[in-house]
């Protein structure tokens, strides 16, 4: 069987989770089985960034930031560049798939985010959704998406049968060869123990706002010497952000470190008190399971998929409180025997989450649509 894959919309270090399925997903596919013959559709920036060397490749010759360009080559070209190299099944991994394709299709839904946080979102992205989305779920011969909770959404939301939606869970990235140590850490960032950490991301429903007020607010109670280091990009709401942090006698105390690499990552998870994920709506939460690998307790949010993704290895909080996320935080941190608890739960949970299991299943959904 001939298998396409629809990596169009990645944006390399930009994309977040749905980047990490596309290279955790890829990474097995052929170590399972290598019958298949693969060909990847990749945008400009995908492509010259060599992220997945010794594939088959067809460049689509718009970058991935160029949105409308690029749903319009996925619409009108992808479809005869299917035809002419005779893919026998499409798999589209982000969101969206060709709404006419002479072959089988399989896309990949990861949430439902246009209807839980489009407001959130800039108008395009939100209305290109809102159209392609059902539209794609409809015309698709099956669905995978990540969570128990996303497939909930897209069968009640899109009314697709339930049948149709195979939930394949996601899985962390491996560990880096190495990590740096913490006084690399102390020496390029400025980072000193203890602190507390967090990712932030362009999408405003991360919240890293209310995170900040709520560290405040524990800086208010003691924890004098506590940190809270943000690594990723900014948010578009980024200079109220700074506002807020410029206006606050802790200011000194929160450090955004900006895109670090893997190594990097690696020991800011390692080295802090508690790793927060205070999301408004995630599909999944690869993060979570980021934090169990290295041994971080977790303080996260009670919205969306991250209780199931998260089960009994963390501790929740309203991410709209901002008074019960600082005392949810303080109980954890003055708490040392419940962190050492959470460590040892999370590593258990951690290992039923793998990238093997995730390309065994999503062969099977192969399999069984080309054979229906």
């Amino acid at each position: 069987m001939h298998i396409g894959l629809n990596l169009l919309y990645l944006k390399p270090k930009v994309v977040g989770g749905t980047e990490t399925n596309a290279r955790g997903l890829l990474s097995w596919l052929m170590k399972l089985d290598n019958s298949p013959r693969f060909t990847l559709f990749v945008n400009k920036e995908t492509y010259q960034c060599n992220i997945f060397q010794g594939w088959h490749t067809v460049v689509c010759p718009i970058r991935a930031e160029f949105r409308l360009l690029r749903y319009a080559w996925e619409q009108l070209i992808l479809p005869f560049q299917a035809k002419k190299l005779r893919i026998d099944l499409l798999h589209s991994l982000g969101y969206v798939q060709p709404l006419r394709l002479p072959c089988k299709s399989v896309v990949t839904i990861h949430d439902l985010n246009f209807y839980n946080i489009g407001h959130l979102m800039s108008p395009l992205r939100r209305m290109v959704l809102q159209y392609f989305v059902p539209r794609s779920a409809k015309i698709a011969d099956h669905i995978i998406t990540v969570s128990e909770f996303s497939k909930k959404q897209i069968v009640e939301l899109l009314r697709i049968p339930s049948k149709k939606v195979t939930v394949i869970y996601n899985a962390p990235k491996a560990p880096p060869a190495q990590k740096i140590e913490l006084e690399e850490l102390q020496r390029r960032y400025g980072i000193t123990q203890p602190y507390i950490f967090a990712l932030s991301s362009k999408s405003p429903h991360k919240n890293i706002g209310n995170l900040i007020k709520a560290f405040f607010l524990l800086k208010e109670y003691d924890y004098k010497d506590l940190k809270l280091v943000l690594a990723g990009h900014l948010p578009r709401n980024s200079d109220e952000l700074y506002t807020l942090v410029g206006r606050s006698k802790f200011s000194k105390d929160i450090i955004f470190t900006g895109y670090v690499p893997d190594e990097v990552l690696a020991s800011l998870y390692t080295n802090a008190e508690v790793f927060v994920f205070p999301s408004l709506y995630e599909g999944f939460g690869i993060p979570v399971l980021e934090a169990f690998q290295y041994g971080t307790p977790v303080a996260c949010s009670n919205r969306a998929a991250l209780p199931e993704i998260a089960g009994d290895a963390a501790v929740y909080f309203d991410p709209t409180d901002v008074e019960g996320m600082a005392e949810m935080l303080g109980l954890l941190l003055a708490d040392e025997n419940k962190r050492r608890c959470l460590v040892q739960i999370g590593k258990q949970r951690v290992a039923h989450f793998t990238w093997g299991e995730a390309a065994r299943k999503t062969l099977a959904v192969y399999r069984q649509v080309l054979s229906s």
